[in-house]
């Protein structure tokens, strides 16, 4: 494994030295090259981001740039207060040139557990690269980072050429690809033309850029963006001290007041809560905790909560932020009262709640955990919940997530696809660049618990059927229910690394890592891939093209299959201590699913060599 570590060392820095970026080719190399000598000011846009960048203080002191400078950018009456996560916002920087391409240089303390691939990817959501962070750090060793050592971070961006301003495009901001973004959509956001946008990043005019892609938007004047919504009230720091008294005196009598009228609804449902004739009936069908816990009309959801009792009540209030609160009868009624027709994978159904489509899990018992996980994380590739509905007894609920439309991964891979799925569908099989994508998928939410999350989390059920699918084939962690906190032991998530090397083989053989065979037999994928692995020579490639799933025929590269085999056998070693980390698995699947030639490098990467023999003790127990 060390020689692993090493090569792959070696081949990154062949690759940042042969000029190596996120925008690898000719045209995104333009995009960002020093045209203009003359520094500028302009803006990047940044996303606000759960637990650490939802108040401008903290993103103040990532960027560089004073609070007060950020609030001014974006019209905002007050430097302080929680932001609401996911909300676009200006950052002013100044971009000039480092050599033959233009950055904007930001100054950066290294913290603990820091690494430029989270600096690069999580931080700073893709406004640098992290290989260009390695290229002008050259002090800086990537695996041995130093507490507060200061580092530079160049982000992409460019000053208007003369061609560009005679055109009225005073400003180029930079913007990263969102999900669902196309050219409408971020013209109409930015207040820009799209034919100036695809003229100033070299594609035509009805082009679309990949998720997390940096683009230039060129503008006239500074975008207005949609207002700043605050998760609580922000606090102007002008109030005087008597008035922020008379505010908390305010509020801590409303909370007597309110507190009192919970419990006279509490003691007028149970005194009159059997005669129906006296209950109003509950005309919204929905509503937001956080209106349910300010409003106790005949519309409240209080009353919902009090008819399904308070086991579960206390247990999930402190975890829920905005997700809306169902009736259990909604939920039984979009679910044809939990129908296999609806079912998608082992333990998930499909639901249509107000023109709008879900995926429902039924749970029994304290959910709290796994509500308690979902407010800790925001990742693209990590499925997010929508809503919770409480059963009428107490002791279960239904868990409410955005819908994934393609169902689970296990469905695609070891079965047709079900009834369950959309009758639209006529894919009957992966193909090779969809495992692949896959694969990168589920490997970058696993970095992003394992090493972007306070705490690092463990997600301890990385399985095919907790693999769900959308309609672009783009994969999301799902059941967070075995998650927690990852130990001070580095070895914590070892046991993710090795679910993942199982799904590895998955994908490459479509079949399930342990499976029932004649005779009795148990087959196990991670034994295997080292019996076809350890043969020399021609034959290794052979015998993985026999092991592999006949229903990809010869569309996958050998060099490619053999990678990715051997990456698999690295993920589920007997020994955890030589297992990769994700951060290295999550980098080599990036690469290898770039079309470019520099991707040949990284194919052979984890390809083991003959003289390579791991022997298996135990290998249930790896696990």
């Amino acid at each position: 494994m060390e020689r692993h570590h090493l090569c792959f060392i070696a081949v990154v820095l062949a690759f940042q030295l042969a000029g190596g970026q996120a925008a690898t080719d000719a045209t995104a190399r333009a995009r960002f090259s020093c045209n203009v000598s003359t520094p500028c000011d302009t803006f990047v846009v940044y996303r606000t981001q759960s637990p650490g960048f939802l108040d401008l203080g903290n993103i103040s002191d990532l960027f560089g740039v004073s609070r007060a400078l950020i609030a001014s950018a974006n019209k905002l009456t007050t430097e302080d207060g929680q932001l609401l996560p996911g909300q676009p916002l200006l950052v002013p920087i100044k971009c000039g040139c480092t050599g033959t391409r233009s950055f904007a240089n930001v100054t950066y303390p290294i913290r603990p557990g820091d690494t430029f691939y989270g600096l690069a990817v999580t931080a700073f959501e893709n406004l640098t690269d992290f290989g260009l962070v390695e290229e002008l750090n050259p002090a800086a060793e990537p695996t041995k980072l130093q507490p507060w050592q200061e580092v530079v971070v160049p982000l992409f961006c460019r000053c208007p050429t003369r061609e560009e301003l005679s055109a009225g495009s005073w400003l180029l901001v930079t913007y990263v690809w969102q999900p669902g973004d196309d050219m409408s959509v971020v013209s109409t956001l930015m207040n820009a033309s799209a034919a100036n946008i695809a003229a100033s990043n070299g594609v035509a005019g009805n082009s679309t850029f990949a998720m997390g892609q940096p683009v230039l938007i060129p503008v006239s004047q500074r975008p207005r963006l949609p207002p700043l919504l605050y998760g609580a009230i922000a606090a102007d720091s002008r109030v005087s001290k008597r008035q922020r008294g008379i505010i908390v005196a305010a509020s801590i009598a409303g909370s007597f007041v309110a507190c009192a009228a919970l419990c006279t609804a509490i003691l007028v449902y149970r005194r009159y809560g059997k005669n129906k004739a006296l209950v109003p009936k509950l005309v919204s069908p929905k509503i937001s905790w956080t209106k349910s816990l300010n409003r106790f009309d005949s519309n409240s959801s209080i009353a919902r909560m009090i008819n399904g009792g308070d086991k579960l009540l206390t247990s999930v209030s402190q975890f829920i932020d905005k997700p809306i609160i169902f009736r259990e009868e909604e939920i039984m009624e979009a679910t044809m009262n939990l129908d296999e027709q609806c079912k998608i994978g082992s333990s998930y159904y499909r639901a249509k709640l107000e023109g709008e489509v879900f995926v429902v899990k039924p749970v029994k018992g304290n959910v709290s955990g796994e509500l308690r996980m979902m407010q800790m994380v925001n990742h693209a590739n990590l499925i997010k919940l929508a809503g919770i509905s409480i059963g009428a007894d107490g002791d279960y609920a239904f868990l409410v997530y955005e819908f994934a439309e393609k169902g689970s991964l296990d469905k695609w891979l070891y079965q047709k696809p079900s009834c369950s799925l959309p009758s639209s569908s006529s894919v009957t099989t992966l193909s090779w660049d969809q495992r692949l994508g896959i694969a990168l998928d589920v490997a970058n939410g696993l970095l992003y618990m394992h090493e972007h999350t306070q705490p690092s989390m463990v997600h301890g059920d990385v399985r095919a059927r907790n693999i769900l699918l959308t309609a672009g084939f783009r994969a999301k962690l799902s059941n967070f229910s075995l998650a927690k906190p990852a130990t001070v032991d580095a070895a914590a998530t070892s046991s993710d690394v090795f679910a993942f090397g199982l799904i590895l083989l998955e994908l490459l053989s479509g079949r399930r890592a342990v499976e029932a065979r004649v005779g009795a037999e148990i087959g196990m994928l991670w034994m295997e891939i080292r019996a076809v692995l350890d043969a020399g020579g021609d034959k290794r490639a052979a015998k993985l093209k026999r092991w592999m799933d006949p229903a990809l025929g010869g569309e996958y590269g050998m060099d490619a299959a053999l990678s990715l085999a051997g990456m698999a056998r690295a993920c589920t070693e007997e020994d955890a201590a030589r297992r990769p980390k994700m951060a290295e698995i999550a980098f080599s699947l990036s690469v290898l699913g770039q079309p470019l030639s520099v991707a040949d490098a990284f194919e052979k990467l984890w390809q083991p060599s003959s003289e390579d023999s791991i022997k298996i003790g135990n290998a249930v127990a790896a696990r």
